[in-house]
């Protein structure tokens, strides 16, 4: 049987770019007898795509250094910059671009707006604006990417000018800067913008309501997040499980517990993901419902949802407020047996605050002396300062026994 030509290798590799198939496209690239600039490129998209950045700066590195007569293309820079993306390295960031500039190549648009996009993952606002503002050509991604730059770090009268500037925006442009307003704590602001998207004429989606949503919560203006909940059922954008979620944690900031729960119980099983249960859970503790976050989340592990590390300490919060001791140990025993979950410090300190009220009966008293509770040096020293403080020196003397 004929080995594959050179051309099927790289369909094969331009397949697994596109589907973001790392390991695939790796192993398809090392059983190459003869490779070309396409296949680098491809393996390179597909690795940066696929989370295996560095593996796709190092292939850079071994194309330049090892074949420099393969040369490079607009496409060997865009896989590049994908990579630069993903890993946020400053340092590396500000390499490629003198290496572009050495190069010619940050006449590209496209390649100018890929490392203007790495530059914001990066969280290098000055680097981004100097390279945006050295620009001759311009188009809305590049536009959008400075904006949205800005605004998520807090710079919002700088990304409202350059956003006022915009010679045509869309969506994300929208989206950037209310959301922008609502993360650094300016929800009338947000909401104003959304008014004058609403004014021009625009389509709001999903993201821009469900940031109007947010900035309703922050004002607790309950009025307003029903009427944008009306909208969302009119656009149909209310089967996102991230929609419903910004929805009940709405209903709950605005002090409307009985909204949220009807938007839950209205809810398809089929939708409830951990982040939702949790929205739930969190909503019933911040409204002293202990109980019923307790009795949500035994419905939880009934209806065979997976609760996940946040899920935990919410119950286990819910279990030391109501003083449920024998509950909170169980349950934090079913986090590490039954789902594999790692306790973190904040479950630790929970279980501290629980135990440290706690009755010195064998059974509390053998359960700290058998879980991992006891090889924690900072937990350990919480729980006698807090048993000291209590009072409960009598549980500290028979666990030192």
């Amino acid at each position: 049987m004929p080995r594959p030509s050179v051309h099927s290798y790289n369909a094969m590799l331009a397949v697994y770019a596109r589907l973001a198939l790392a390991a695939p496209a790796s192993e398809v690239f090392a059983s190459m007898p003869h490779r070309e600039l396409v296949s680098y490129n491809a393996v390179m998209l597909a690795l940066g795509h696929g989370g295996k950045a560095q593996g796709a700066v190092e292939l850079y590195s071994e194309l330049r250094n090892m074949y420099p007569s393969l040369g490079y293309s607009h496409h060997t820079f865009l896989a590049l910059l994908v990579a630069g993306a993903q890993l946020m390295d400053r340092e590396l960031a500000r390499q490629f671009h003198g290496h572009l500039v050495v190069l010619g190549f940050l006449s590209d648009v496209k390649i100018a707006s890929s490392l203007l996009d790495v530059y914001r993952k990066c969280h290098c606002v000055d680097d981004a604006r100097k390279l945006f503002d050295e620009m001759h050509i311009k188009d809305v991604h590049m536009w959008t990417t400075v904006v949205c730059a800005c605004a998520e770090d807090g710079q919002l009268a700088t990304a409202r000018q350059l956003f006022d500037q915009m010679p045509e925006r869309n969506a994300f442009s929208w989206n950037a800067l209310i959301e922008g307003y609502v993360c650094h704590g300016h929800p009338m602001d947000a909401l104003n913008m959304f008014l004058h998207l609403m004014k021009e004429g625009l389509e709001p989606d999903q993201i821009t309501l469900g940031c109007c949503l947010s900035a309703c919560a922050a004002m607790r203006s309950l009025k307003l997040g029903q009427q944008i909940h009306g909208m969302l059922l009119r656009c149909g954008f209310d089967r996102s499980a991230m929609i419903i979620s910004s929805i009940i944690d709405m209903y709950s900031k605005c002090s409307f517990l009985s909204g949220a729960i009807e938007v839950f119980s209205l809810t398809g099983r089929e939708r409830k993901n951990a982040v939702l249960w949790n929205v739930m859970l969190s909503a019933l503790c911040h409204h002293g419902h202990e109980q019923d976050a307790i009795g949500l989340f035994v419905q939880m592990i009934h209806e065979r949802q997976k609760p996940d590390a946040n899920t935990f300490f919410l119950v286990l919060t819910a279990c030391c407020h109501c003083g449920l001791v024998e509950e909170g140990m169980n349950f934090f025993d079913l986090m590490s047996e039954r789902y594999r979950i790692v306790p973190g410090q904040e479950h630790y300190f929970c279980m501290v605050d629980l135990v440290s009220h706690a009755s010195s009966n064998d059974k509390v008293i053998e359960w700290i002396k058998s879980s991992p509770f006891s090889f924690n040096i900072r937990v350990w020293e919480v729980l006698v300062r807090n048993c000291t403080i209590h009072g409960n020196i009598e549980l500290l003397n028979k666990v030192e026994e």
